[in-house]
This record gives C-alpha cells, structure tokens and sequence, in this order.
C-alpha cells in the first residue's frame, strides 16, 4: 500500500470506510449471489477443502516469487485471504458483493475494497502478485478482467488462480454456484496466453475425489436425475462443511495425494491451480 501511495493512488477518493471496509463507489453487475457466500460460509470456510486449496497456493506461490504481498480479487468470504494472512502474507483483499467484503474485514485482513478491481482505478505495472481464486468461472466474459489484472500487475508480475477442473463433471452443482465453464489445464493455461501471461506451474488438485464427484454428482446429472436448487446448495455446504471424522479422512487422503503429486503428475482433478508471469510488453494480447 505504501508503494502505490508513492506513485499517487489514495484509496479515500475512492469511497467510504467502514468497519473496516473501503466501500467503492463503483457499479458492477455480479452473477454470484449472497446467498451463495453465506453456503461458503462467512467466517471464511472450515474444512479440509479450502485448508488443502489454500496449502497448495501458498507452497505454488513460495515456488515461483518472494514477494509476500498479495491482491486477493473476488475474495468471496475470505476463505484465502485469511489463510494466505496466516501464512505470513501481507493481504489486501477485494470483494464486489458487500457480505462477503465484510465478513473478510472481522477476520482481519490488512485492507478491504467492496468494488471491482477496475474500479479501484489501480496505477499501471503497480502489483506484484494477485489472486483469483474460483473466480473466473463464475464470469461469462473472463477476458476484460484479466485485461486489468494484465494492466495492473509490474512486467513479471505473478497470477495465482483457481478454476473448477473438467467439464465432463459438470453437475447442477456448478448451475446452482453460477459457474460458466469448468477448465482442463490445457484450457487454463491457452487462456492465460491469450491474455499475455506466461505459464510458470499449473496443475490438478483433488484428484482422489475426481471418482466421488463423478459418481454422486456428474453421473446422475447426466442421467437425468436433477436436485432442486436448494437440494444442491444445502450438499455443496455439508460437504464444503463435513463432520470431524469425514473431515480428518479426507485431510490423511489428501496429504497422501500432496506426496504422490511430488512423484506423478495426475491427469485430471476437481480443480486446476495455476501460476502466471506477466509478460514484459506494455499489453496483453487481447487488447492489441
């Protein structure tokens, strides 16, 4: 925050403060609901899920960068913000829908935006590392966005994503969170060119729950067999929120998947993580 200070950009301009809040005075049209922040849950996630998400970001990221300040954008509840805090990072978090940003803010990050990024209205070349975690998906158009993410990062600048993985596992579930698409890593990372950023890792993570998800999600989806929305939204949060012996199950499964992932490399996931370097030219491709 300091570094942008130095090159003009003062943050009260932009809109109120708030408990902890920089309301941004900026209109955005935001396909992901309330409703589906609160399935997140607004202490920012409990669970081997996003504990096991955020571990792998956070050793990604020590792999590729020193840098220890991070933009979190679409920080939803704060699921990552809070776990890349107590990692050691330094966080400002940004979160269009106003429940989500402060549920972020009681769980003390460094700095909260209730806005978009564009409206920030961020100095060219002034970041060093951002995150979009499961955020993409959730836009029907990604390509605008990584247009200022492009902007806004320095030459060399690093992107951490996140991205629901295959689309042979689309179930209601993905209707009823509002995503567009689910990625291979050959998806991700064709996008991400196409946007002027350079692959420097990507990845599957939750391969020992590929087989679950296909089974008791996308299998009877494709036969027909639909849930209410409620339905799936009420069995997206027990899982996302699972019962301790569930819960420490699936923690053993998975530190035995993060040892193998040091030996093979799998070929499918529920989600694809993805680390990027800005180009070094003045644009991104998308907008010459």
């Amino acid at each position: 925050m300091e570094r942008l200070g130095r090159l003009g950009w003062r943050p009260e301009t932009l809109g109120p403060l708030v408990d902890g809040v920089r309301f941004v005075n900026d209109r955005i049209d935001v396909e992901y609901t309330e409703a589906g922040l609160r399935t997140l849950g607004l202490d920012g996630g409990k669970g081997y899920w996003f504990d096991h998400r955020a571990e792998e970001v956070v050793h990604a990221l020590a792999s590729v960068t020193r840098v220890t300040s991070v933009w979190d954008v679409g920080a939803g509840t704060g699921s990552m913000s809070t776990r890349l805090a107590r990692a050691g990072k330094e966080v400002v978090a940004v979160e269009p829908l106003a429940e989500g940003a402060k549920a972020i803010a009681r769980q003390g990050c460094d700095a909260v935006f209730c806005g978009s990024l564009e409206g920030l209205r961020l100095p060219s070349g002034c970041l060093r590392v951002m995150g979009l975690f499961d955020v993409i998906e959730h836009i029907r158009d990604p390509r605008p966005l990584m247009m200022e993410v492009h902007r806004v990062l320095e030459p060399g600048g690093i992107v951490a994503l996140t991205v629901p993985a295959l689309q042979a596992l689309w179930s209601e579930a993905d209707e009823v969170a509002g995503h567009h698409r689910r990625y291979g890593q050959k998806d991700l990372d064709a996008f991400m060119k196409a946007c002027g950023f350079g692959r420097a890792m990507s990845r599957y993570l939750f391969a020992s729950l590929v087989v679950p998800a296909a089974m008791s999600r996308a299998a009877p989806y494709r036969l027909g067999r639909r849930r209410r929305a409620d339905e799936a939204t009420s069995a997206i949060a027990r899982q996302l929120a699972p019962g301790r012996i569930i819960d420490r199950a699936m923690r053993g499964v998975l530190h035995v998947e993060r040892l193998a992932a040091r030996r093979v490399r799998f070929p499918f996931g529920l989600s694809v993580m993805g680390i990027y370097r800005r180009d070094t030219t003045s644009a991104g491709k998308l907008g010459r």
